[in-house]
């Protein structure tokens, strides 16, 4: 069920800490159905903890999170799991399974979370054709170039037909014309399937594309919040200094 205002996922007063390094220190976000949120950050202040807290990997310090009207932090791991099943997750190396074909890595999947005993073939095509790569069906992930992995890994995850997508590092070692392509599609891909997404990034072509809204993460808390060129056009010392070195790192061979 969708929160007040639109609301799909609420996260209040969340305090996240590694002994004595303090990660987050009691934060709170809303995300709106349908929206695209970016989520920059330097190295270190906690962008995939954020992913792995709002999907239950990791238990906050204290804080609650909100998917739906369910707040996670305090569901069972079988509660939790259906949950899960509603989301899907954009690993950094799409972390395929590296003995199986294409066909195989999206048939697993499919079948382990929607328990699905039928003919899965059409799924896996329609899945495909979403990513323009039917003719890999049958390729091994090594076949594949770095571009067509993270496409096959954005497969993957979509095709349990989820309503949240969580994005870590979509384009991170990837050329600047493949990472174009990549933001595109998940945009595209957004729009079509009308999905909600939390994008963790370094990669500012990418953010430009896909942003509905963006937040900076620094110093354990929100420092930042706004539009995407309400924080690259800022005048902030931090924020300029952060943004123009990211422009030079995207106009080179490798986001990073």
């Amino acid at each position: 069920m969708v929160m007040a205002d639109g609301v799909i996922i609420k996260i209040e007063n969340l305090t996240k800490s590694f002994g004595k390094n303090i990660i987050f220190n009691n934060i709170s976000l809303d995300v709106k159905a349908g929206e695209n949120l970016v989520v920059f950050g330097r190295s270190g202040t906690g962008k995939s903890v954020l992913l792995k807290c709002i999907i239950g990997l990791m238990k906050p310090d204290s804080g609650k999170i909100f998917i739906y009207d369910k707040n996670i932090t305090s569901l069972s791991l079988k509660e939790l799991n259906v949950l899960r099943k509603r989301t899907g997750f954009l690993f950094q190396g799409a972390a395929l399974y590296d003995s199986m074909t294409v066909r195989e890595n999206l048939e697993f999947t499919l079948r382990r979370v929607r328990g699905l005993k039928d003919d899965v073939e059409p799924k896996l095509i329609e899945t495909l054709e979403h990513v323009s790569l039917v003719d890999a069906i049958d390729k091994m992930p090594s076949e594949l170039s770095g571009g067509m992995r993270k496409r096959i890994g954005l497969a993957r995850s979509i095709i349990t037909d989820p309503e949240i997508m969580f994005y870590d590092e979509p384009t991170t070692g990837l050329d600047p014309i493949t990472s174009k392509e990549i933001s595109e599609l998940i945009l595209e891909l957004q729009i079509k399937l009308k999905m909600t997404s939390i994008v963790v990034t370094h990669d500012l072509i990418c953010a430009k594309i896909i942003a509905d809204r963006a937040i900076f993460l620094k110093d354990s808390k929100i420092s930042y919040e706004g539009k995407i060129e309400n924080l690259t056009d800022s005048e902030d010392p931090f924020l300029k200094n952060f943004f123009s070195t990211e422009i030079i790192k995207s106009s080179g061979d490798i986001n990073v």
